[in-house]
């Protein structure tokens, strides 16, 4: 395996159950010689990928906080979408959530929090949610291509999917977080979903007018993002 590939896999290690690893640990994990992992280990640590911690461990390193900014400012999907998501937090006052498709997972790549947001919500940046669980993540299963929608989509039923794709729209009640209510719509460039747009709310308060209100909004901006990214295409 290229050294490239194994990098990628020492990186992929790091995650929120295990943040923190030795070069000896990855070796093991990764069936690789201890000398090839102290050798990844040290070109990891100097582009600055990990950083040392306690009891000869590594952590995840200050270039993916560089990383992470560079994507927040160059994201066309995210540039396309901030200002209408500062303007949908205040005006339904929920948390506004930007999610994409990655790989068969939802990732959440960026929020606006409103003053009438719920005091948790499972979706935040950089966290991946299952395509079956959520509004969030539903909306973009059900515009998927058939083949891939299919082949993903075997925990939830296809009408449901059928109503989503009718309605453009997906509102759903406790799936990620008990207590909250998502409404969201899809976000597609030219046709192919590209992620989704929601506002989470309190599941309490999430009727009547409210909803309502909410769900304008939300379809709204969508349509306006939508317009922007096909401009800029």
């Amino acid at each position: 395996m290229a050294s490239a590939d194994r990098v990628l896999q020492i990186l992929g290690l790091f995650t929120p159950a295990k943040s923190a690893w030795g070069a000896a640990q990855a070796a093991e994990a990764l069936k690789i010689s201890r000398a090839s992992a102290y050798r990844y280990f040290a070109q990891l640590e100097e582009t600055g990928f990990i950083e040392p911690v306690a009891n000869h461990r590594y952590a995840l390193g200050p270039r993916i906080v560089e990383l992470d900014r560079q994507i927040r400012l160059a994201d066309p999907l995210v540039q396309a979408s901030a200002d209408e998501m500062v303007k949908l937090a205040r005006e339904t006052g929920g948390i506004a959530l930007l999610c994409r498709l990655h790989k068969d997972r939802v990732l959440c790549i960026h929020q606006e929090r409103g003053t009438r947001a719920p005091r948790f919500v499972s979706y935040e940046r950089g966290r991946a949610m299952p395509l079956h669980r959520g509004a969030t993540s539903k909306v973009i299963l059900a515009f998927l291509p058939k083949k891939d929608r299919d082949h993903l989509a075997a925990r939830v039923d296809a009408k449901v999917l059928d109503e989503i794709r009718r309605d453009r729209l997906c509102v759903a009640y406790g799936e990620v977080d008990p207590d909250a209510c998502g409404v969201a719509v899809p976000l597609q460039e030219r046709s192919h979903v590209v992620g989704s747009l929601s506002v989470v709310l309190p599941a309490a308060v999430a009727k009547g007018r409210l909803l309502k209100s909410t769900v304008k909004l939300v379809r709204e901006a969508g349509l306006r993002i939508e317009s922007d990214l096909d401009t800029a295409a």
